[in-house]
């Protein structure tokens, strides 16, 4: 009524009620259509109340935009920023919200109260795909507003039950795909609510020419984390870690030296920590090899960002000077790179004990399975520049007859299989597709980390396909 600016005749209403005195009420009832009355100065606003005889006793107040018959053409309305909430020390670090590369990896979650909910919800989705299949044939990408609106309605405006597929994909030609597959699937498993989730930090033979590049244009919480990176490493060794990191030409090193891969898979691990954070996963217990156990101290508090990357640059420089850096109380569970076990708060490592566990190998992984276990972990993110650990934590795992159970593994980036071949740009070089692993696992995700420096909103998406099961009451006869 308000975006046609016409209140509609009240139904079968014909005689006032003789007892009211209609000439001094404010009000009155609409026995014809009427045009909706304007205030140059003020919104477009209505009553909506609800009393009926059970005990119903509800009233809602709602505000149009625009004015009758000129109102905006889109009932959508207009984009706004995403929100994003990411930990204390990197938002205090500046980000950045122009020159970033458009995602084109994007991430459609979908779940039901059962398997067969699930699918019926994705053959809405393929309707819905092909009710827009000329609109969609000029911006089908997964970069364009159409899809992205999409996907940011799906994940924020929605329910996340039990059974639940995340759908990724670069196009709509992809996501009919991979849609089509999902109701032709055989049935998936409910998913469980995860109790505890570990990071694992891979350490140095991790790295590779180019790795976080994608990430690095796109993703303003990784771009904060390695700018005050390369700010702190300059300071210190009066060079750019990014332009060895990104094999950028005339870089002074190299990611085959570990001088210089030390310190930027250390960085490359951090900014890795703060993005899984953005969207809304931290672990509760960490654990690294390497120099990944310098991030682990790192996301468990006991040293920040600027000295864990002091320490990783001087690990090939004894000569190096440590003064003022300073170590702290833990905030969550880390399991000792030495011995395995978990250490205690109050046991903090020194610089120097740091240093030592930097030096430990991947062997260190295995020494720490049993305290992962012990601590109901049932999720491990592997944080480095790809998938190095999963499978050797997966073999390592106790199982004392049966009362454990193999985690799920998600590594947060992968490797291109062509070492010559950059991922994608926008591609996000695996981490949405670690995100969408996490999603099936049952993880609460926080979608705006997704979706961060980009302007999106809500759109009309398919109902839920409730099943409509009847509750007949059986009398006895």
């Amino acid at each position: 009524a308000m975006r046609h600016g016409l209140i509609p005749k009240h139904l079968h209403f014909e005689d006032p009620n003789p007892h009211l005195d209609w000439d001094r009420l404010p009000v009155r009832v609409v026995s014809e259509a009427t045009d909706w009355p304007c205030e140059p100065d003020r919104p477009l606003r209505a009553g909506v109340s609800a009393f009926g005889i059970s005990g119903t006793n509800a009233h809602v107040v709602v505000e149009g935009y625009g004015s009758p018959n000129n109102a905006s053409p889109d009932p959508d309305g207009p984009p706004q920023p995403v929100t994003v909430a990411v930990p204390g020390a990197v938002a205090a670090l500046p980000q950045a919200d122009d020159g970033l590369t458009a995602r084109g990896t994007r991430m459609l979650p979908l779940s039901g109260k059962s398997d067969a909910s699930l699918r019926k919800l994705a053959q809405r989705y393929l309707d819905w795909l092909d009710e827009r299949e000329s609109a969609l044939a000029s911006d089908g990408a997964a970069s364009g507003s159409a899809l992205s609106d999409m996907v940011w309605t799906a994940s924020v405006g929605r329910s996340h039950f039990d059974h639940r597929a995340a759908v990724v994909f670069g196009d709509s030609e992809l996501l009919r795909e991979r849609l089509q597959a999902l109701v032709d699937a055989d049935e998936r498993p409910k998913t469980g609510a995860p109790r505890k989730v570990a990071f694992v930090y891979t350490g140095q033979g991790s790295g590779w020419p180019g790795m976080a590049s994608v990430l690095y244009t796109s993703e303003p919480v990784v771009r904060a984390v390695l700018d005050r990176c390369e700010e702190v490493f300059g300071e210190v060794r009066g060079a750019s870690l990014l332009d060895a990191m990104f094999a950028r030409p005339g870089a002074a090193g190299g990611l085959r030296d570990p001088r210089w891969e030390r310190p930027a898979v250390y960085a490359l691990e951090c900014a890795l920590t703060a993005l899984w954070s953005s969207v809304g996963v931290s672990p509760g217990v960490v654990l690294g090899h390497g120099v990944g156990a310098l991030a682990a101290a790192q996301a468990a508090g006991a040293m920040g960002l600027e000295d864990g990357l002091r320490l990783a640059a001087a690990l090939d420089n004894p000569g190096a000077s440590l003064d003022g850096l300073e170590m702290s109380t833990l905030s969550l569970t880390l399991v000792d790179a030495v011995s395995g076990r978990v250490v205690a708060p109050h046991e903090v490592p020194d610089e120097a004990q740091w240093l030592q566990r930097a030096a430990t190998g991947p062997e260190a992984l295995e020494t720490g399975v049993d305290a992962l276990a012990a601590a109901g972990v049932d999720v491990v993110v592997e944080v480095g520049p790809h998938a190095a650990s999963g499978a050797t934590l997966a073999a390592a795992w106790p199982d004392a007859a049966g009362s454990s159970t193999v985690p799920v593994v998600l590594s947060s980036l992968g490797q291109p299989s062509d070492s010559d071949e950059a991922p994608a740009e926008g591609s996000g070089g695996g981490f949405v597709e670690a995100v969408a692993g996490a999603y099936e696992a049952g993880l609460a995700l926080s979608f705006s980390g997704l979706f961060a420096g980009e302007y999106r909103r809500r759109i009309a998406l398919p109902d839920y396909p409730f099943e409509r099961r009847r509750h007949w009451i059986r009398i006895r006869k």
